[in-house]
């Protein structure tokens, strides 16, 4: 009887060291979100630079999702100035601004790359997926392109035009 209580506590710890062995291997093959590439965009529009000081004020506020509708957003924003969207400037420096999906304006700053791309976004480098690229600033109209391709199907290119 001894024989039989040995063996099979034998093989309850075999049994126990299997669970543990997959439990383990599951762990392993789960998806890792913190290693995941950051979203790209793919942008041919050239280097666009823009300083935070020129930012605070009201814009007009309009977005598409397709190019060929750009001409009649940036007439949409300009009718947008009844009810302007406001950037101010932020407490250290940045400026605030809406992030995507959220309520409340966040500081933001602008962010400069050696080849002289300009990121609107949160403290850090430049490209983060909170980011917006600005593909064009001219004529008191700012264009951007969220970078996280999800928030970028959402809410397309966004075009803000300087209110008078």
């Amino acid at each position: 009887m001894r024989e039989d209580v040995r063996e099979s506590r034998g093989l309850g710890r075999v049994a126990v060291l299997l669970i543990c062995g997959a439990t383990l291997a599951a762990c392993n093959t789960a998806p890792n979100l913190t290693t995941a590439p950051p979203p790209t965009v793919n942008i041919d529009a050239p280097p666009v630079q823009v300083a935070s000081a020129e930012l605070p004020g009201n814009w007009g506020l309009a977005s598409y999702h397709q190019d060929k509708d750009r001409d009649r957003t940036i007439s949409a924003a300009k009718a947008a100035c009844g009810n302007p969207y406001k950037i101010t400037q932020g407490p250290n420096g940045g400026i605030m601004m809406y992030l995507a999906d959220q309520k409340a304006p966040s500081e933001v700053f602008v962010k400069q790359t050696p080849d002289g791309r300009s990121f609107i976004g949160p403290r850090g480098a430049p490209g983060a997926p909170q980011d917006r690229v600005v593909t064009y600033y001219q004529n008191n109209t700012l264009v951007t392109v969220w970078l996280d391709q999800n928030v970028q199907k959402r809410y397309g290119t966004m075009v803000f035009v300087r209110c008078a």
